[in-house]
């Protein structure tokens, strides 16, 4: 899996539904997005992407996601060199974490001015270009630390002791692990995508708008770990989809994998 950095110039392009996407990520929606990746034809799906934001203040990273398409060529995203038959190359991506600028803190463009991120040309104006892979990890843990510093909406990792209104909006803090791409990446790598409880598979039942989505479950609870520790994504994480999440987390402290599985098991038989 390889690293790419998409751009965006506020100055260059308007991003007119970028307010709505942005709610629709911190609401735990999957959205994906078509983004020009200039010239390059090397980014594939699987592979992982970062946006920055250049152009005006506040410069830096306000996104991350991953490519679900195979970067292909069509009409420039620009009217006029589209109207002249320019063409560019384009790529899918969904969004993992997306941020709003104008409300928001992102992460600054300065802070990618240290080692070994400084190797980086980071104010291209070509988008595409692939992250060395030295630097891509350093940038992941940058990242990482980033997003965890601040609160955003998750529906995957809800405290129970917490009273909910129907219509409120709930902020919850969601743990760094549950961010962690890669940590999520190679847990549906060893289980696969399917509901390790009752084996559901969204792409197969809703197609291309389900494909990839799937809650991560920690066997041993964060909130009871109260700490930081190293997750192991084969030992410590398990694929399982909304349904069964919710129900692992009806009791306190939640069933185990083998309680919900047998309490299915019955309601079938």
């Amino acid at each position: 899996m390889a690293t790419f950095l998409l751009t965006w110039n506020s100055k260059r392009w308007h991003w007119n539904d970028f307010t709505e996407m942005v709610q629709l990520v911190q609401s735990g929606q999957l959205v994906t997005t078509r983004w020009s990746c200039g010239n390059s034809k090397r980014l594939k799906k699987g592979d992982r992407v970062f946006f920055i934001k250049l152009g005006q203040e506040p410069k830096g990273i306000f996104a991350s996601g991953s490519v679900v398409q195979n970067s292909y060529e069509d009409l420039h995203w620009h009217q006029e060199k589209a109207s002249l038959g320019e063409t560019v190359m384009f790529v899918h991506v969904r969004f993992e974490t997306l941020l709003n600028p104008e409300i928001t803190q992102i992460l600054p463009r300065q802070s990618l001015n240290l080692k070994p991120l400084a190797a980086m040309h980071w104010d291209t104006q070509m988008s595409g270009i692939q992250i060395p892979e030295n630097i891509a990890l350093e940038l992941e843990k940058l990242w990482l630390n980033f997003v965890n510093s601040e609160k955003f909406s998750s529906p995957e990792e809800v405290s129970q002791d917490k009273t909910y209104y129907e219509g409120a909006v709930q902020q919850i803090t969601v743990n760094a692990y549950e961010r962690n791409f890669k940590a999520r990446q190679e847990c549906i790598k060893h289980y696969g995508i399917n509901c390790f409880v009752c084996g559901f598979n969204f792409g197969q039942v809703f197609g291309d708008l389900g494909d990839g989505f799937i809650h991560i479950h920690h066997l041993h609870p964060l909130s009871e770990i109260k700490k930081e520790y190293n997750v192991n994504p084969i030992e410590d994480l398990r694929p399982i989809c909304p349904n069964c999440h919710a129900m692992i987390h009806r009791r306190s402290p939640p069933l185990s994998i083998e309680e919900i599985q047998t309490i299915l098991s019955k309601s079938k038989g």
